[in-house]
């Protein structure tokens, strides 16, 4: 089990050039129950998933994610999955010593690393993007007002090769104790 995890985790990269192929509705169920299965604190689960794939809807996400003439490359992909941020309700305990939003931004980026390997399982490339128009954005699909969004990630199927991972060392990130 190890090395699937491992094989997968080594192969997830963020892609910025899609294919025309686009992605069936079972796939994105399949990717998206997945990422339904990622810890919250408090198992408050403080998101809501859209899930855009018409045409049109695309086509105004893409543009809210292209300020300043950033990620022109989401224009091809074949869906987008907005994460909405909502308030978290905490048990007693946790909501009197930290403020209700205090572990939102991490339940988020648990539930990005579950949505984007899933899509890898499913041979599905994807890239997180954090650089929103945020208001454009919300008009694109509708969020209510109480909602916000930070990430969203982009999806495709990619004819472009792996590349090789850069990381710092080891020895440079990680200090046993």
């Amino acid at each position: 089990m190890f090395e699937q995890f491992s094989l997968l985790v080594n192969n997830r990269q963020s892609c910025r050039d899609f294919n025309d192929k686009p992605i069936d509705k079972e796939t994105l169920d399949k990717i998206v129950s997945l990422g339904l299965l990622a810890p919250s604190a408090c198992n408050s689960q403080p998101w809501k998933l859209y899930v855009v794939t018409e045409e049109n809807a695309r086509k105004k996400v893409a543009h809210s994610l292209q300020d300043m003439m950033m990620n022109k490359f989401t224009n091809k992909a074949q869906a987008f999955i907005v994460l909405a941020e909502r308030e978290a309700t905490l048990k007693l305990g946790a909501s009197l010593k930290f403020d209700r939003n205090h572990f939102v931004k991490y339940d988020i980026g648990q539930i990005c690393a579950y949505l984007t390997l899933g899509a890898e399982s499913l041979g599905v490339s994807s890239c997180i993007i954090g650089w929103i128009n945020e208001k454009e954005l919300k008009q694109a699909i509708s969020m209510p007002e109480d909602q916000s969004c930070k990430i969203v990630i982009a999806l495709g199927y990619s004819d472009i090769d792996k590349r090789k991972k850069s990381r710092k060392d080891f020895e440079t990130l990680v200090e046993l104790i």
